[in-house]
């Protein structure tokens, strides 16, 4: 039990020294998203209460809870996106990374609490699962979001306010889907994805963003 809530903490938090740019911005989001967790825990069942949601596991988890965390986990991206000095504007996706997987951290605890029966090994072996694959999937669906507030921040049109819009659509389109290949047991498959989608959203993200006029002269800490 004990190596397992090592292997749940720790490992989210190696992660997250490759995203330590702007550091207090990015602890206060990873912080957020510790938060976040406990929010989406204590409103989910009043708000389904009042939806008259009923459903089952795969209703909620699939169709009712990636919308409603990917509202709330983004939210001090948001307000980087209203307060933060322009140099901050291309490392939003940061951010987002930061919040989901501070989340992620959370929601790894209360899987454990919930697993674990004693059976040590089947505990750590859930843990490693989980943070390659649930945790990186929570960073990449809340960067999305943070790099449509970036795209909306440099895009003076008529109609940015929907970029964000659909950052937050295909956050929860990609955590659905992610839960709905979990629930129907193709792990394998989902743990891929999720590393995979890790890798190249960092790649692309390192890419197109490091380059941008309004990352001259940031100090990378």
């Amino acid at each position: 039990m004990v190596e397992a809530v090592f292997i749940g903490t720790f490992v989210p938090m190696i992660l997250m020294l490759g995203l330590l740019r702007h550091s207090r911005a990015v602890i206060s989001c990873f912080c957020w998203g510790m938060v976040s967790f406990l929010v989406v825990h204590l409103v989910s069942s009043p708000l389904y209460a009042v939806l008259g949601i009923t459903g089952g596991l795969e209703q909620t988890a699939v169709f009712v809870g990636p919308p409603l965390e990917e509202l709330i986990k983004p939210i001090p991206v948001f307000l980087m996106a209203m307060f933060a000095k322009r140099s901050f504007v291309p490392f939003f996706y940061i951010l987002g990374l930061a919040s989901g997987i501070g989340f992620a951290v959370e929601e790894n605890l209360i899987y454990l609490i919930k697993f674990d029966s004693g059976v040590g090994e089947d505990s750590r072996a859930l843990m490693v699962i989980r943070s390659f694959s649930t945790c990186l999937m929570h960073g990449v669906a809340t960067g999305l979001t943070g790099y449509a507030l970036t795209m909306a921040q440099r895009r003076r049109m008529p109609g940015r306010i929907l970029l964000p819009l659909l950052g937050l659509i295909l956050a929860s389109f990609y955590h659905a889907a992610f839960n709905w290949m979990m629930l129907n047991g193709h792990l394998a498959v989902a743990v891929l994805v999720a590393f995979a989608c890790f890798i190249a959203f960092l790649l692309v993200m390192k890419e197109k963003e490091t380059k941008a006029p309004e990352a001259k002269g940031t100090a990378w800490e």
